[in-house]
Formats: C-alpha cells, sequence, structure tokens
C-alpha cells in the first residue's frame, strides 16, 4: 500500500506535462477535425475547376468570400476555394496525357492515388472519382472513393497509415499558393508551381459567352415557312479548336423573295438560336456582304464565303438545244462568282440511258473552263468524257439508270469528289427531264427527304439547286410523277433547302446570275460558335432557329449526326 501510494504520488507530481500533450493533442484533432469540411468541399469545387478548363467553360464571375473565394461558370456551376496554411494530404496533378489525376502527399512525398488495380484516378471526365476524407479514431487519415460509403487509411511508401495529427501547423487545407485576376483570365497556381488558366465570359472564343445564349424560342409547326438549306461545319483555322463554324447559303423569305440577314447573339435584332445537345449556344453571325469588311479583325480570320459548287448536266440528245448556253453560261458565271468567293467547282454529266459519261473533280475555275472548252468539243459533249482516268474508272462500274438520273450524278459526285473541309457543297442541277431513277431508291429525290424511309443524305452533305428547262411536257399539278421511276427533279431542292428555277426549253435569254441560285450563294452566312471539349469526339444533335422579328417567318431544323472534329 506504501509502495503504490509512493507511485501515485509520483505520477500526480508528472501530470501537468501529461495533460499538456493530452491538450495539444485535443487541440491538433480538433484543428484537422475543423479543416475537414473546408477539405471536403474544396475537393469538388477542385474537380469543377479542372471539368471547366478541359470543357472550355468560361469564368461568369468571381466573389470574395470570408477565406477564399467563390468561382461562377458558363454552365451554372460553381467552385468554392479558401485560404489555408499549407498542403492537404489529397491534391491533383497533371500526367504525361494532359489530364489532371488525384494525388495523396505526405513528408513531402507526392504520388498518385491508384484504384485496386493500380490505376490512377482521374479528376474530370467519364470515369472521375471524387474522394472524401476522413480521420479515423486513430488519428490517421481515411480516405472515400465511393461518395462515403466505405472508408480506406491513407497509407505511406511503406505501407503504414499517414497521421493526420503530427506536429501543430501540419494539417492541409489548402490546393494553391495564389490566386490572381490577369489578362481576363483567372489564374490558380497550385503548391508545385503549376497554374491552371480559366477566362472569364469577355475572353469567350468568339467574344459572346454561352451563357449569353438565353432561351431558344418554340416554333409552331403550322407557322414553320421558311426554308433552310443544308450547312457545312468546320473548325475556324487558327482557332486551336476554340471556334466552331457554321456555313449557310443565303435563306430567302418566301413572299418577297428578299434575303434575309441574320443576327446572333446579343444583337437587338436576334433572329438566329441555335442548340448543340440540346444546350443552348452564343452565336455570332457574319454576313457574306460582311466578309471583306471585316477581314481584317483579328478576332475574324476568314474573307471570303467558302463554297465547292458541282454543276450536274443532263446531257442527253433533248437537251443539244440549250447545251451550249449552258456550258456558256456555266464559264462566265463561275468566273465571277471566284472574284468574290473562296469558290471551287467540278462538274458531272450523264446521258439518256447508261452510266455517268463524263466528269471533272473539284478544281479551279481555270481548270473547269479548260475541260468545258476542249478543242473541237461542242453542245453535250461539253459535259462529256473524264478529267481522271479514276472517276472513268468509278463511273463503269456505278450503275446505269434506263434514262436521265440527276440521283446517280449527285451521289456519285458525293462518293468520288474530294470536297474542301469546311466548304459548303452547293449542287447545280440542270435538266428538262424527271428524275428517272429506275426503282433504284439510292438514286431517287428521296434519297435526300429526310422524312423518307429511302434517306440516304447526310446532314452536311449539300444543297441542291434545279434549272428545269421543259416545264411543258411536264407541268407540276397535272403530270403523272411516279416515285422511284418518274420523279420531279425540283424535289431535290425542297428537300434540301435549295432554290428551283423553270426556264425556257431553249435557256435562250436566261443567265446563272440572274437565278436565285447566285443569290443563295453570295448571301451566305458564317455562323460561329464556342467550342467545349464534349464537341470534339463523338455524333451531336444541332438544332437551329430562325424568326423574323415580327413572327411571320419562321423555321426549326434539326441535324442529327454531325461530327464537328
Amino acid at each position: 500500500m506504501l509502495s503504490f501510494a509512493a507511485t501515485l504520488a509520483s505520477c500526480q507530481y508528472d501530470d501537468e506535462e501529461l495533460w499538456n500533450k493530452v491538450n495539444s493533442l485535443d487541440d491538433r484533432v480538433t484543428a484537422v477535425e475543423g479543416s475537414l469540411n473546408n477539405l471536403n468541399q474544396t475537393i469538388p469545387s477542385l474537380q469543377t475547376i479542372v471539368e471547366a478548363m478541359e470543357n472550355r467553360t468560361y469564368i461568369s464571375s468571381v466573389t470574395s468570400t470570408s477565406d477564399g473565394y467563390k468561382i461562377d461558370f458558363s454552365d451554372g456551376k460553381s467552385a468554392t476555394i479558401t485560404n489555408g496554411e499549407s498542403a492537404p494530404v489529397i491534391g491533383i496533378n497533371k500526367d504525361a496525357d494532359g489530364k489532371y489525376y488525384w494525388t495523396q502527399s505526405f513528408n513531402g512525398t507526392e504520388e498518385w492515388l491508384v484504384d485496386e488495380g493500380g490505376n490512377k484516378m482521374p479528376v474530370a471526365g467519364k470515369d472521375a472519382v471524387t474522394p472524401q476524407l476522413k480521420v479515423n479514431a486513430n488519428g490517421c487519415w481515411t480516405v472515400s472513393y465511393d461518395n462515403g460509403a466505405t472508408f480506406t487509411e491513407v497509407l505511406d511508401e511503406t505501407g503504414k497509415p499517414v497521421s493526420a495529427v503530427g506536429t501543430e501547423g501540419e494539417k492541409g487545407d489548402s490546393f494553391f499558393s495564389n490566386v490572381t485576376i490577369e489578362n481576363g483570365r483567372l489564374v490558380l497556381t497550385m503548391l508545385d508551381g503549376e497554374e491552371i488558366e480559366i477566362p472569364f465570359d469577355k475572353a469567350a472564343a468568339i467574344g459572346v459567352s454561352d451563357s449569353k445564349a438565353g432561351a431558344t424560342p418554340d416554333v409552331k409547326e403550322e407557322n414553320s415557312n421558311l426554308v433552310l438549306p443544308q450547312p457545312q461545319f468546320y473548325m475556324e483555322e487558327g482557332s486551336n479548336n476554340d471556334v466552331l463554324c457554321m456555313s449557310l447559303t443565303g435563306i430567302q423569305t418566301p413572299d418577297t423573295k428578299e434575303w434575309m440577314k441574320l443576327y446572333g447573339t446579343g444583337s437587338t435584332e436576334q433572329n438566329i438560336w441555335a442548340e448543340i445537345d440540346g444546350k443552348p449556344k452564343a452565336i455570332t453571325v457574319t454576313n457574306s456582304g460582311e466578309l471583306a469588311r471585316v477581314a481584317s479583325r483579328a478576332d475574324f480570320a476568314a474573307t471570303k464565303a467558302k463554297a465547292d459548287v458541282v454543276f450536274l448536266v443532263d446531257n442527253s440528245g433533248s437537251m443539244s438545244q440549250e447545251a451550249n448556253q449552258i456550258a456558256n453560261e456555266i464559264v462566265s458565271w463561275s468566273q465571277t462568282l471566284s472574284q468574290v468567293m473562296d469558290v471551287q467547282f467540278g462538274c458531272v454529266g450523264q446521258p439518256d440511258y447508261g452510266s455517268i459519261n463524263g466528269a471533272i473533280d473539284i478544281t479551279s475555275v481555270e481548270n473547269l473552263h479548260a475541260y468545258l472548252n476542249r478543242s473541237g468539243v461542242s453542245g453535250t459533249s461539253r459535259t462529256r468524257g473524264f478529267e481522271d482516268p479514276e472517276l472513268q474508272t468509278a463511273a463503269q462500274s456505278y450503275g446505269a439508270p434506263s434514262g436521265e438520273c440527276g440521283g446517280l450524278m449527285l451521289h456519285f459526285a458525293d462518293e468520288h469528289f474530294t470536297f474542301r473541309e469546311g466548304a459548303n457543297r452547293i449542287y447545280v442541277h440542270f435538266t428538262d427531264e424527271p428524275n428517272q431513277a429506275s426503282n433504284n431508291s439510292a438514286w431517287s429525290v428521296e434519297s435526300v427527304n429526310i422524312e423518307s424511309e429511302h434517306y440516304n443524305w447526310g446532314a452536311t452533305q449539300g444543297t441542291i439547286h434545279t434549272i428545269f428547262s421543259d416545264l411543258n411536257n411536264y407541268q407540276p399539278d397535272t403530270y403523272n410523277w411516279t416515285p422511284l421511276y418518274r420523279e420531279d427533279p425540283r424535289l431535290f431542292s425542297i428537300y434540301t433547302g435549295g432554290t428551283s428555277k423553270t426556264v425556257d426549253a431553249s435557256f435562250a435569254g436566261e443567265t446563272l446570275e440572274g437565278l436565285e441560285v447566285t443569290g443563295a450563294i453570295t448571301n451566305s452566312y458564317v455562323i460561329r460558335f464556342n467550342v467545349t471539349e464534349d464537341m470534339l469526339t463523338g455524333k451531336h444533335t444541332v438544332t437551329i432557329v430562325i424568326q423574323s422579328k415580327d413572327g411571320k417567318y419562321q423555321a426549326r431544323i434539326t441535324y442529327k449526326d454531325v461530327e464537328f472534329a
């Protein structure tokens, strides 16, 4: 008893030092627990920031808070970052593939966080995980990768649990060493010196953020009276895939036949809206008449509208009276058009019976003229003969309808011509006969009708303009048009948003410059979009709505399975 009392007295004598250590440990545990909330809020915020950077999302605003910053993004998401004293146990780093992955840090050493298979865990993307941190009863770090369902201890390089309650001041609750705004960009400097930069709205690639797009107006089907041509999508040269362009040929009002001007996001006269995969997109529009004026602007590289024009010429015997006039007009018109546009040309010919009997691939206006003006060749022979032996070989095995067939020429050009990237594909079809598809749906007018079971034409494969030079024998309301056999050729234009014109059988007194196809080409538009990362892969759905201010003219059209890259 005396011995125990002496020992007890001895312990009581030393308890101040013991309790100091206990209190210090409690303080540090409390401090770590206090920082956990910040960490577990900041980790998903960090994920949001990386996603914004990778998806090319823009910042709407940055607001100072009592202990950091709140960042609002143009897609409606937000992130909060706090001012901390040191690096947290969980962090991020960029690997050689340019993607960010989660890391764990202890004793000045950083390692990749890996799953059970040893794979690095991505911060953003479809396979992304969001770690959650906790301190267990032993005062060691634990982490969850399944939204808090299970936690495992964080282990160091020797396999030992990492203490969360080391010496005072070792708690980590800051991912960044510095936050600044420079040249319209938020710059987040990480603890290892690497910088993450995200632009503000004013630095959006087209000058307007998608957050400004607003809702797309509704269009009632019964009021849809505008015909929209098929577009062409391409990445703007020099934009580093930051700007997507959509080019459209001109849009004409149904009654006044005026060529519309289009106005995009932010304009008080806005009359065109766009959605990609159901999300409203900000757009700017340059009407063709403005291209030369804006050519000197640093933010717009294009100087001319870009088009590949293909002439589909019925060179059967019945076309002999207009053949020379048509060829001469093609020569004259192409020369004029090439002065105001970035345009190249191709040509396909086909007789009464048999397959393609002439073709020249997309080429310069000079080469087109040389082809049509060959020595000793006149009349319907001017569009016969092949400039390239490979095209001749392809034509021999392509198939032969039992009559004139614009669909045959159209699909031959689509499959065998070398169209330029980003150029509007424009077909000008000359004929004096029905489209005689010989019961082959692939050559039918229905092959370009998106509502037809025979549809075989993509959203960006081109607009067809028809010049029909024998209405006398084929009155639209009285002639017995027969599907897949003897079809109205003007349907090619109706289905693709082109123009059609009926002229005298001799084509006498007609000029291409005076036809609506010229207005459609010279009144074209370039529409620009901000590019987000999700747009660079896969197929997409694009919806365009055009609506005049008074609501008199309206259209809504959706293009499916569009690839931008």
